[in-house]
């Protein structure tokens, strides 16, 4: 007489268990491989930047000597010997309000904000889990 095993032999990784960790794996290489492509935080399809520059009139120059005036009569002492350190070396760092030319950005086109993707990998990486520990 032939004995039969009696133990059941369950499958630990089923279809939807594999489906699941896929889709986890996916949710978390797409915003991976997608983080090298954006710009600024955001991806840009089809764009055309536009760069405009632009010397200041004397009639702004006045109004930002006088802005950065009242602003400075506003701060305390150590602010203000903080600024006037800082205004020492704007120019060497370009951002000196003074400049002689301003320059100007514009973008058009599609534009996609990269917490999308990072949104489009976490719901995606949910479903998996949710998928994996179900299946």
């Amino acid at each position: 007489m032939v004995e039969k095993d009696l133990r059941f032999k369950k499958r630990i990784m089923t279809e939807r268990r594999r489906t699941g960790l896929l889709l986890v794996l996916i949710g978390i290489g797409i915003p991976l491989i997608l983080s090298f492509f954006q710009e600024e935080g955001e991806f840009r399809f089809f764009t055309t930047t536009h760069i405009f520059e632009r010397t200041l009139t004397p009639g702004e120059a006045a109004a930002i000597k006088q802005s950065v005036q009242e602003e400075k009569m506003q701060m305390s002492a150590t602010q203000r010997v903080v600024e006037e350190i800082k205004e020492r070396y704007r120019k060497q760092l370009g951002e000196d309000y003074y400049k002689e030319k301003w320059t100007y950005r514009t973008y058009h086109g599609f534009i996609l904000p990269f917490k999308y993707a990072l949104a489009l990998g976490l719901l995606l990486g949910l479903v998996g889990l949710g998928r994996f520990i179900l299946g």
